[in-house]
């Protein structure tokens, strides 16, 4: 079992997208750097991730969350990328949504909201 573990395990972490890595690359960063590459790589996958429900869309956006929660050195703006995801690219957000199971820690994220203005202001402040 500990092995089959172990090999699961590493073909999530090899899954993961070029954005994904990207932001877990946060430890060589100042803290503002960080949060600063972190909105670039929000950017960058909101202009090229697909608003469609597919089953691949709706993973690798997954992926994408999933590596956001796991920043331990800043703390990402997951309420604004949320919200913007909400309004930009309704469709995958609803799908993704109703992907996640509710004892996922992603189901979480699908909970927050705030006003779209506003994080599209802070958002802003970090990618000057």
């Amino acid at each position: 079992m500990f092995i089959l573990g172990h090999l699961e395990e590493k073909k999530i972490v090899l899954y993961f997208s070029r954005e994904v890595e990207l932001v877990n690359r946060t430890s060589i960063r100042e803290p503002l750097d960080a949060k600063k590459m972190i909105i670039r790589d929000f950017s960058n996958l909101l202009d090229t991730i697909p608003n469609q429900d597919d089953q691949v869309t709706i993973q690798k956006f997954l992926r994408y969350l999933q590596s956001l929660i796991r920043i331990k050195q800043v703390v990402p703006p997951v309420v604004e990328i949320m919200t913007v995801i909400k309004h930009n690219k309704s469709l995958l957000y609803h799908a993704a949504r109703r992907a996640v199971m509710t004892s996922s820690n992603l189901h979480m994220l699908f909970q927050l909201d705030m006003d779209l203005q506003l994080a599209q202001e802070r958002l802003k402040q970090f990618d000057q």
